[in-house]
């Protein structure tokens, strides 16, 4: 049994696709493409600024992506436009499964460590069904150092204070598995769109089509 899960936010818990309800009001027809270049370039510009030792907050980098995708399709958005979809990363909607998988963590610790900053993350968990089942909330804005970087990691590791056997950690997204692996982790992958995991790499300890995967790892007690 482990004594503390670590879960990523974004994609994990929470589905980003989401924001496509607020896409949709803006751009009908090219909501969907924006949507997915948007998530796309922001994990790049993330990744590029964490290479080129040129840190900014996530939701920089978020409204950054946003803009570059919107534009792609000939129509850049407007201040307001981007403030609109930016407040929709507040509200995004939990995966179904996700609080029922938590609740039964009783005696476990359960935390987030994201990319997103405290002012995109404290609003969406503090709104959110899950903050009554989550122990604690860390950004990696507290060493500047983004997910898959080891760094981003020792933190959630140094706040624990537990030994990393105790600790599983819990991602959709296959580079953040790569990262926690390389890092000591052992980690659960979910893999809801049923694809190969990455190639030449570490691989998940476990692997589940959604986050209900956990309870067959860790039984409720």
């Amino acid at each position: 049994m482990y004594s503390a899960i670590i879960y990523d936010a974004y994609g994990t818990l929470y589905d980003v696709t989401s924001t496509n309800k607020t896409l949709r009001e803006i751009s009908p027809e090219n909501a969907a493409d924006i949507g997915a270049l948007w998530r796309k370039k922001q994990l790049e510009y993330a990744f590029l600024r964490q290479k080129t030792g040129t840190y900014e907050p996530f939701s920089r980098v978020t409204r950054d992506a946003l803009l570059y995708a919107s534009t792609v399709y000939g129509e850049p958005f407007s201040e307001e436009e981007l403030a609109r979809c930016m407040a929709a990363y507040e509200k995004l909607d939990l995966f179904p499964e996700s609080v029922d998988v938590l609740k039964k963590q009783t005696h476990t610790k359960n935390v987030i460590l994201s990319n997103g900053s405290p002012d995109m993350l404290h609003p969406l968990i503090d709104g959110s069904d899950a903050a009554p089942y989550l122990n604690d909330v860390w950004s990696i804005d507290a060493v500047k150092q983004y997910k898959p970087a080891p760094a981003a990691y020792h933190l959630a590791l140094s706040r624990l204070q537990l030994p990393r056997t105790d600790i599983l950690f819990i991602s959709s997204n296959p580079w953040d598995i790569i990262g926690s692996k390389s890092f000591g982790f052992d980690t659960l992958w979910i893999n809801r769109g049923g694809i190969p995991f990455e190639s030449g790499h570490v691989l998940p300890d476990y692997t589940a089509g959604s986050l209900t995967g956990l309870l067959d790892v860790q039984p409720p007690q």
